[in-house]
């Protein structure tokens, strides 16, 4: 069920105009807050306010308390200084920040001794692989975690501030540790992102003409490879203890894998257990918005390579009235044909397939997954 959006009727003060950035700004406008931008970079904030997210900050953050709440969308090393200097200045009644690591800037503002009653990190749970404001998604938070962190030290409605924004962006706020929540995501996110960066990168190693063999397999493990280089080494290193013992915990399992193979013994039940180690935990993973996983089915579709076959397709789904999960188009230049993969719920997958069919289209239907 998607939750329901509250009103924030507050001022809003964004200083970092990216892809998290700028779709706070639109979906806090959209709540009813008065959203004031800020950037180093002028030309992402006058994107940014082209897009609806909010108006420029020049006019109003020279003056006390010019914010109800500021939030800080910039990189991890950058949050502590900015922080810093907006406690200070009283630029905000509370300050906070939607990074994905949490311990860096607080100690960084406790051991630059600046007051933090009115700080409290936090960290929606949400994003692309690609940046930038022309990304952005008012959207992009609905029924998605957020994540709020605050300390001993923090005042009771500061932290209420910022659970009242995570609501009015539709997000599902979720208190948690600093430390608790920098272990949590380097095995949920920062990991991820190298793994799959470091699978992408051994693909270099291949001739092109070999990589251009590459399926729908390789192409989702590796999506994640098309972050942001800096963004993302800045995070490691901010949340460094943490990430290095989660690269261990994914590559020793491996590892052992190929010391098995190596040795022409075990092999085969080593394979075995790291993938039946897989589904256990791909199991955990919640299904769409935060839900229980679902149950989903592939039900392929020979298309001719010719104009609006796609869109014939797409519209014979539309008018059975089931739901799209995921597309995938597979094309061969040397055929007149591609493969379109509809991933549906299983329980919608016989009544599509029997529709297609009585449709004069060539179907064939895949395995179930859970998501």
């Amino acid at each position: 069920m998607t939750a329901a959006r509250t009103r924030w009727e507050g001022r809003l003060l964004v200083v970092g105009t990216g892809l998290i950035g700028t779709s706070l700004g639109l979906a806090a406008r959209a709540a009813g807050a008065d959203v004031l931008l800020a950037d180093v970079d002028s030309r992402r904030v006058d994107l940014a306010v082209s897009l609806g997210a909010g108006r420029p900050a020049e006019d109003a953050v020279g003056s006390a308390a010019a914010a109800d709440l500021m939030i800080i969308a910039a990189p991890p090393a950058a949050i502590g200084p900015i922080a810093e200097d907006a406690i200070q200045r009283d630029l905000a009644q509370t300050v906070s920040h939607v990074g994905s690591v949490q311990t860096q800037p607080q100690v960084y503002l406790e051991t630059h001794g600046c007051p933090v009653s009115r700080f409290v990190g936090s960290h929606p749970i949400a994003g692309r692989e690609l940046s930038g404001p022309a990304h952005a998604d008012a959207g992009l938070f609905q029924d998605r975690p957020w994540v709020v962190c605050p300390t001993d030290a923090t005042a009771e409605d500061a932290t209420e501030m910022v659970l009242g924004l995570a609501r009015a962006c539709g997000a599902q706020p979720v208190l948690l540790d600093a430390g608790a929540h920098d272990r949590l995501f380097a095995r949920l996110s920062h990991v991820p992102q190298l793994v799959a960066s470091a699978l992408a990168a051994s693909l270099a190693e291949l001739a092109p003409e070999g990589v251009a063999l590459a399926g729908a397999g390789v192409r989702d493990t590796t999506r994640l490879a098309d972050s942001e280089p800096e963004m993302w080494a800045e995070i490691a290193i901010a949340n460094a203890g943490p990430v290095a013992a989660g690269i261990r915990a994914v590559a020793e399992p491996l590892l052992a894998v190929a010391a098995a193979l190596e040795a022409h013994g075990d092999g085969h039940a080593a394979v075995r257990r790291l993938l039946e180690g897989g589904r256990t935990g791909r199991a955990l993973l919640p299904g769409k918005h935060g839900g229980a996983p679902t149950v989903l089915a592939e039900v392929q579709v020979v298309v001719p390579d010719q104009p609006g076959a796609l869109a014939d397709l797409l519209a014979a789904v539309a008018s059975e009235r089931i739901n799209l999960e995921d597309l995938r188009v597979d094309h061969s230049p040397e055929q007149q044909i591609g493969i379109a993969e509809l991933v549906v719920s299983s329980a919608a997958r016989d009544a599509l397939v029997s529709a297609l069919r009585g449709a004069g289209w060539t179907v064939t239907s895949g395995a179930s997954t859970a998501l």
